[in-house]
């Protein structure tokens, strides 16, 4: 393990508890987010700008700590993550706010470059946080079952569109 990754880390939940432009001090300007709610990854330091300001107005008060120490390899980092937050404005993932705490577990990967992060990959329970937040049905419960067999008919009404079309 490496003092520069764990001190780096320190800083980097500290940045993270604070705001929009405390986290801009540690990225290139051509910083590659990955996470698993996104369709395609952010790319560049004001569309992930962006992305810190949707996520300090849906979490003002965000609280994240290092569950496990950090593993460093080579210019990689994985930090293994603990957050708490009050949902207090609209997900970026276009939700509305409800009020309740979060509390989740994730794993995020990261390259450097010139002591810099310039690519972050982050892994998370999306399911379980939407539950937590009201946004998702309880697992086993009707509203799930409801929810999965809406979404299954979705999955065979474009199968049966794109057979029809011929794709």
């Amino acid at each position: 393990m490496s003092e520069w990754a764990d001190e780096f880390f320190r800083t980097w939940q500290k940045a993270w508890n604070t705001g929009t432009e405390a986290v801009l001090e540690h990225v290139t300007d051509d910083i590659e987010y990955w996470d698993v709610t996104l369709a395609e990854p952010i790319r560049g330091r004001d569309a992930y700008a962006r992305y810190c300001d949707g996520f300090f107005e849906a979490f003002p008060e965000p609280g994240f700590t290092m569950r496990e120490p950090v593993i460093h390899e080579g210019d990689r980092v994985t930090e293994p993550w603990a957050f708490t937050g009050v949902n207090a404005g609209p997900l970026w993932i276009g939700l509305p706010a409800t009020g309740k705490t979060l509390v989740t577990e994730g794993t995020d990967i990261f390259e450097f470059r010139d002591g810099k992060v310039c690519r972050e990959h982050s892994y998370y329970d999306v399911l379980a946080s939407l539950r937590q937040l009201g946004l998702w049905p309880g697992i086993g419960t009707r509203q799930e079952q409801v929810a999965m067999g809406l979404g299954g008919l979705v999955l065979r009404g474009q199968k049966t569109v794109s057979d029809l079309i011929g794709r």
